[in-house]
């Protein structure tokens, strides 16, 4: 009925893997767990090589890093049953029903998406306070307002999908940089007719980065999304229209000439830095940090 796919890079599984396995034993229907390494340091294998022995686990070690799009292809072609749940190895179970909810909730050709929580205190290392604030505030909400506002966007961090739906479809494996691999999925399968229905039954983040870290990753983010809008979509409307971060930038450069974004972001970049990995970081700071990076980027020549 269920394979449950979780991709591993540098993560300690076994926490997660404990929480599925225990629900797993609750259930009347056939699940499998599939656990993949992509790649990690000798010494987190190390300690994931204890889920072979699990029952209902399959424990693999790919022999070179694939990276996120064509791992979680190669886990959805692997697996046995007709119905995958993606789930990130950063990941804590937060109902003791999750694994029911999912399957109540199964139809053909749907996509399920149950949402992330992040802790209700924030971390006690301050070095990781950007992460925890933007988590909580901007991806910690109902099922109904995701409903309402995400159109086709899923995260890949907690999903279900028919498999049959999601090989005639897969992440695409061309993009090159980190990020928005779930974004052109989603598009992907909105342009097949399939829609994501959101529903609450979120897993909670983790696996939080440091501040220093997140920023990297959301300018990598951001090259990926411009790759993605200019080379893959090919600047369609509907792309622009659903992605709130592209059309909230459409909606700014018609009332601020991109040239002056990058002026700020070439002046006062730093300064945006110094508050967002200090101690009390805005959210209104992260996100003109993103847009003005973005008209950074736009204007490069290849």
């Amino acid at each position: 009925m269920l394979t449950i796919n979780i991709p591993v890079y540098n993560i300690d599984a076994r926490p997660l893997v404990l929480q599925l396995t225990k629900q797993m034993q609750k259930l009347n229907t056939a699940v499998e767990i599939n656990v993949y390494d992509d790649g990690s340091k000798e010494a987190v294998k190390t300690i994931n090589r204890e889920l072979q022995y699990v029952p209902g686990v399959i424990y693999a070690e790919l022999e070179k890093n694939l990276g996120r799009s064509a791992i979680r292809n190669k886990m959805a072609e692997d697996s046995k049953f007709e119905y995958l749940l993606f789930i990130d190895a950063d990941s804590k179970i937060v109902s003791e029903h999750y694994l029911q909810i999912y399957l109540k909730n199964l139809q053909n050709h749907r996509i399920l998406c149950g949402g992330t929580v992040y802790s209700s205190t924030p971390p006690k290392d301050p070095t990781k306070l950007l992460r925890w604030v933007y988590g909580s505030k901007r991806e910690a909400i109902s099922a109904t307002e995701r409903n309402r506002k995400k159109g086709f966007i899923i995260t890949s961090n907690n999903f279900c999908i028919e498999k049959k739906l999601f090989l005639k479809t897969k992440f695409r494996e061309n993009i090159g940089h980190y990020g928005h691999e779930d974004t052109l999925l989603g598009f992907d399968l909105h342009k097949k007719g399939a829609l994501p229905f959101h529903i609450d039954n979120p897993v909670e983040h983790t696996g939080l980065e440091s501040s220093e870290t997140f920023l990297a990753k959301t300018r990598t983010a951001i090259e990926s999304l411009h790759f993605i809008s200019e080379n893959i979509v090919k600047n369609e409307s509907e792309f622009f229209r659903q992605v709130n971060f592209l059309n909230r930038y459409k909606k700014l450069t018609s009332l601020i000439p991109a040239v002056l974004l990058r002026k700020f972001f070439a002046f006062f970049s730093i300064k945006m830095k110094k508050n967002l990995i200090g101690k009390k970081p805005y959210l209104f700071w992260f996100d003109m940090y993103k847009l003005c990076y973005f008209a950074t980027i736009k204007n490069r020549r290849p």
